[in-house]
């Protein structure tokens, strides 16, 4: 398991966004259709840690072979930079269409692995423009890597089930979802118990087409996992 924060600290990732960075240009509306300027975010280098979302003041070029110089403004320490190389330099905080892309371009480079993307369905709008932005900068539709979108969980009301909202209190735990979906450690059981069901629950899903293809409200997501392993489904 890694985190986009730990990712994009390796060789491998910022090597191979100083690479695709002279043919960003192609790809640019791929990666950001409203305004064809895709963002990147640097955090200013003070303890405010602050970087503008939308990146209007902030400026990338190439300043040599195999490092980049990125310049933008804090609104509270004023004009800042930071050089980019592919073992240091900063955070390299890239929106996520952008990410995505240089993620897929630097996985595809190991040869001899099956690489395999995998996602929610709602990202299957955003995979369509991941797939654009990487044949914009040289890919083959045949280098495009696999692509598995998996089920939804929604609340009552059809919206995606947002951890991090109702994490941060924004938003209220939905009818029928259990802390347990939120943080595994409170599953009201033991571990062994948590795995059995779990492993059912994922062969019911794959056992037919129209189980996989489809979306769960939480409460059907919290049914299914009451279900001792082993259970009649239906």
């Amino acid at each position: 398991m890694e985190t986009y924060s730990q990712q994009q600290a390796t060789g491998l990732f910022r090597e191979t966004w100083l690479r695709v960075l002279p043919r960003l240009d192609a790809a640019s509306l791929w990666l950001a259709p409203s305004t064809g300027v895709p963002h990147l975010r640097v955090p200013c280098p003070h303890s405010c840690g602050w970087a503008e979302k939308y990146a209007q003041r902030t400026r990338v070029e190439l300043a040599g072979r195999g490092f980049a110089r990125v310049s933008a403004v804090c609104l509270h320490h004023g004009p800042y930079a930071a050089t980019i190389t592919p073992t240091g330099g900063g955070y390299l905080d890239l929106a996520t269409l952008y990410r995505n892309m240089v993620k897929e371009l630097a996985a595809l480079a190991e040869a001899d692995v099956l690489q395999v993307m995998v996602k929610g369905t709602d990202w299957m709008p955003g995979s369509l423009l991941v797939d654009g932005a990487l044949q914009a900068v040289g890919l083959t539709r045949g280098q495009l890597p696999a692509r598995l979108f998996c089920p939804m969980i929604v609340a009552e009301t059809g919206a995606k089930l947002s951890k991090s909202l109702i994490r941060s209190g924004e938003a209220a735990l939905p009818a029928g979802a259990e802390p347990w979906m939120l943080d595994t450690r409170k599953w009201p059981g033991t571990v062994g118990e948590f795995a059995d069901r779990l492993l059912n629950l994922a062969g019911l899903l794959l056992s037919h087409p129209r189980h996989f293809f489809r979306s769960y409200s939480a409460a059907e997501l919290s049914r299914l996992m009451s279900l001792p392993a082993g259970s009649p489904t239906t």
